[in-house]
């Protein structure tokens, strides 16, 4: 099994903000592949998918986001999976928006969601895809800021990027994750939904 987690915050305060993009990755794959998420044994729904490759679990933890890290480590002791064959989608507000950084491993970037997963799953060896979330027009507060909603002025472009994440997914299971950093990491997406290096 492989484990695709995307990271949000529970309710619907926080529906359509930037911090809820790797939830929203998460329900875009769940609607392609036509599978239904249902309630977990513990803080976290989750949906399941006979994939080309195997069995790939969706999940969604329902805490706050810099409680992640409880569910997560959770669902890896219960599957007895490597923290390796899981896959965590956040938000970055470190990259602008527009960009995506696939990693296999490294420090959590001071993103609290990613922090409680590594402290609680005890190794960095986690793989993850960051989603950039950076404009040119925000606040000076980044608390607010990635709080915030989405401005429908970005909304095809974020549109865009939640597919390119899905189809970078699908490379992962599909041909590994080196292979899907070649394709993507670099890669800017524009509102058009085109992709230039």
């Amino acid at each position: 099994m492989r484990l695709i987690i995307g990271l949000g915050n529970p309710g619907r305060r926080y529906e359509g903000t930037w911090h809820n993009l790797g939830a929203r990755v998460v329900i875009a794959l769940a609607n392609t592949w036509n599978v239904k998420f249902r309630p977990g044994r513990g803080d976290f729904v989750y949906a399941e998918n006979i994939f080309r490759t195997g069995k790939v679990g969706l999940m969604i933890p329902t805490l706050y986001m810099n409680r992640s890290g409880s569910p997560v480590s959770a669902w890896l002791r219960y599957y007895k999976l490597n923290p390796a064959e899981a896959l965590i989608i956040y938000d970055d507000h470190d990259m602008m928006l527009g960009r995506i950084r696939i990693r296999e491993n490294g420090s959590s970037g001071g993103h609290r969601g990613m922090a409680d997963i590594i402290r609680l799953v005890g190794t960095e060896d986690i793989p993850r895809i960051r989603i950039g979330i950076r404009t040119d027009s925000e606040s000076n507060n980044l608390s607010y800021q990635v709080l915030s909603k989405i401005p429908q002025a970005c909304a095809n472009r974020v549109n865009r990027i939640i597919e390119t994440v899905e189809e970078a997914v699908v490379m992962i299971l599909d041909e590994g994750i080196t292979a899907a950093m070649n394709r993507y990491n670099g890669l800017e997406i524009d509102i058009d939904g085109n992709g230039s290096i």
